[in-house]
């Protein structure tokens, strides 16, 4: 009988590969979006049915730009994780982001995450930031550890302002008047993709407001769900902002957001206010309006907006 030698050759498992997302790779980010967030929500109790992919339009815009994101592939050859990015002229945002449940707690997330912000470097971003749950002390402290600091709690604010039938406003038409307006209060701000986005997905519109000839207000406003099958009662503020000039008629251009929504069958308002806008935020609550939710702002660079600005932003695709 002869002998047969033990292999000793150590299994080597190939280091993951970290690229550029690709259309092609939309389909499979699609399901890891699903997988990842179904088995959050399940695990904090806050899915009533299974959650729905993201409609075809939505991953589309969300990847027609110049720095959609980044995937990573473990092994190579099969997506385990992605991260979206969004390109605000100074201000790079991570957008969603998520690692297959069964690659999770292997180091994947952090690494996306890092080719994220990386990607953002080279598009010439020099703030970063993004939106987390707060009741995630784990993606808080992986994302402190990537030197973004928990600055602000960015509160989701709804409710249902008086109407106001009198339109004042203008459509946005892919201009520069929303990049003037933000410039003046955050240097090098540009939320112009945002409202791109929206366009190209058929799922809002942004509206503009002016003093003459120069523009003081818009707001970005989202109609339609990012889901399948998913209806929405409110629309959602995605971005909007308001010169100190004309603060006085902010009241007013709410109640123009209000008719706006009723005209698209929507009952009321959802509006994201920082928190660090203590008086902005007190006006909303003496309004009537409701915190629904609220998310924790990382950010890595100059502070976005100061305290008394009417500068309100969130996006999460």
């Amino acid at each position: 009988m002869s002998d047969i030698a033990a292999d000793t050759t150590p299994n080597v498992i190939p280091a993951p590969v970290i690229r550029r997302m690709t259309p092609d790779d939309l389909p499979v980010v699609c399901e890891i979006d699903r997988a990842t967030f179904e088995t959050y929500r399940r695990q904090h109790r806050q899915l009533a049915r299974p959650l729905r992919l993201r409609t075809p339009e939505n991953m589309d815009a969300a990847f027609n730009r110049p720095y959609p994101g980044v995937v990573i592939e473990s092994p190579p050859g099969r997506i385990a994780g992605y991260c979206f990015t969004h390109v605000w002229g100074d201000l790079g945002w991570l957008g969603t982001l998520g690692v297959t449940p069964p690659k999770q707690g292997f180091g994947l997330g952090r690494r996306v995450i890092a080719a994220g912000l990386d990607l953002l470097r080279g598009a010439g971003c020099t703030t970063f930031a993004l939106e987390t749950m707060p009741e995630s002390g784990k993606n808080l402290a992986l994302y402190t550890t990537l030197d973004l600091e928990p600055r602000q709690m960015t509160l989701l604010c709804q409710g249902n302002p008086p109407t106001i039938r009198e339109q004042s406003y203008g459509w946005w038409m892919g201009g520069d008047e929303l990049r003037t307006i933000t410039e003046q209060l955050v240097p090098g701000l540009d939320p112009t993709p945002a409202a791109t986005w929206l366009a190209q997905e058929e799922s809002g519109d942004t509206l503009v407001w002016y003093d003459g000839p120069d523009p003081v207000a818009f707001a970005a406003l989202r109609y339609a769900p990012r889901r399948l099958e998913s209806a929405s009662l409110h629309i959602v503020i995605e971005v909007a902002a308001c010169l100190p000039r004309a603060i006085q008629h902010w009241p007013r251009f709410l109640g123009e957001m209000q008719y706006y929504a009723r005209m698209k069958g929507q009952s009321g308002l959802v509006m994201p206010i920082n928190a660090r806008q203590i008086d902005l935020l007190r006006a909303t609550l003496d309004a009537g309006y409701q915190i629904v939710h609220t998310r924790v702002r990382m950010v890595n660079g100059i502070a976005l907006g100061a305290p008394d600005a009417y500068l309100m932003m969130t996006l999460a695709i």
